[in-house]
C-alpha cells in the first residue's frame, strides 16, 4: 500500500474510526488522540498487513486499541449525547446512537468490532469473518448473541 492509498483509506474511514473511538472513551479529545495514535501505529505496522483488503478491520482494531488505552487512563466520561464538535455535528444521529447503544450493551471488543463492520461500513457476515480473520461461524455466534444482548437492553 502506497503513502497516498494509506492517506485516502484513512480519510475515508476518519470520521467512523472517530466515532468508534468516541464509543469507547466518551470524550472528545481522547477520542481524536485515540485516532490519531491509531493512525499512525498503522503507519508504523503496514508492513505487517499481509492483505489490504483487511485494512479497515485491521484499523478498526487498532483504533479500538487505542481508545482502549486511552480509557483506563481517564477520568471523565461524558454522555455522547452531550458531544459537540465537527466530527460529531457530521455523523447522522442514528450513527452516535448506535454505538452508545453498543457502548451501553458493554459487548466484548470482537462484538463490537462485528456489529459496526456490519451495520455500520455494510460488510455481510462473511466478510467480516475474513476481515477479522476468523471463522464465519464465530461471527455468527458473537453477532446472534450480541443482538440478543443488545434486544434485552431495549426491553
Amino acid at each position: 500500500m502506497t503513502r497516498d492509498e494509506f492517506a485516502a483509506s484513512v480519510t475515508a474511514n476518519e470520521k467512523k474510526l472517530y466515532i468508534a473511538a468516541l464509543s469507547v472513551v466518551r470524550n472528545t479529545e481522547d477520542a481524536k488522540d485515540a485516532v490519531a495514535a491509531a493512525v499512525a501505529h498503522a503507519w508504523e505496522k503496514l508492513d505487517t498487513l499481509k492483505d489490504e483488503a483487511k485494512f479497515d478491520g485491521w484499523l478498526l482494531r487498532i483504533t479500538y486499541n487505542e481508545a482502549k488505552k486511552l480509557r483506563r487512563h481517564a477520568n471523565e466520561y461524558v454522555s455522547l449525547s452531550e458531544i459537540d464538535d465537527s466530527f460529531s455535528r457530521d455523523a447522522d444521529d442514528s450513527s452516535l446512537q448506535f454505538f452508545d447503544l453498543i457502548s451501553s450493551a458493554r459487548l466484548d471488543g470482537k462484538s463490537s468490532r462485528i456489529l459496526m463492520l456490519r451495520f455500520f461500513y455494510g460488510y455481510d457476515l462473511a466478510e467480516t469473518a475474513k476481515l477479522m480473520d476468523i471463522p464465519e461461524s464465530t461471527v455468527k455466534t458473537k453477532y446472534y448473541r450480541a443482538l440478543d444482548k443488545i434486544r434485552n437492553l431495549l426491553k
